[in-house]
């Protein structure tokens, strides 16, 4: 929203200083090669082409963009039509060929980190 305010206020701008330039010196420019112009013509003119000259490019390149995100998106979409879901039940295994892991108690657990730390500081 800032940034089309400055750009309305630049236009204001330069459409008085055009106005200005153009009361101060009423008589047309001769340019090499056309006919005589008047100075509102030339800069609106200029102004316009050098617009074209950004805008063209910038929008040529945001399209083939949109595009390339496009075929990634449907490529991304494919590649997980086949993956496996994780969101099974604690019992399905996630690896179709091995048993699903034993499920330790508290304890247990703890009794085995227990062990291999008194292993550690043996060795160490």
């Amino acid at each position: 929203m800032i940034l089309r305010i400055v750009q309305i206020v630049i236009l204001i701008i330069a459409v008085v200083y055009v106005a200005i330039v153009q009361n101060a010196n009423p008589d047309a420019l001769a340019l090499p090669g056309l006919l005589p112009l008047p100075v509102w013509l030339v800069v609106g003119l200029t102004a316009v082409l050098s617009f074209l000259a950004g805008w063209l490019p910038a929008t040529v390149r945001a399209w083939r963009l949109r595009r390339e995100v496009g075929r990634l998106e449907r490529r991304v979409a494919d590649l997980e039509s086949h993956v496996p879901s994780y969101d099974r039940a604690r019992a399905a295994p996630v690896i179709p060929d091995r048993a699903p892991p034993a499920v330790a108690q508290e304890g247990e657990a703890q009794e085995a980190g227990s062990d291999t730390e008194d292993a550690e500081r043996t060795d160490g």
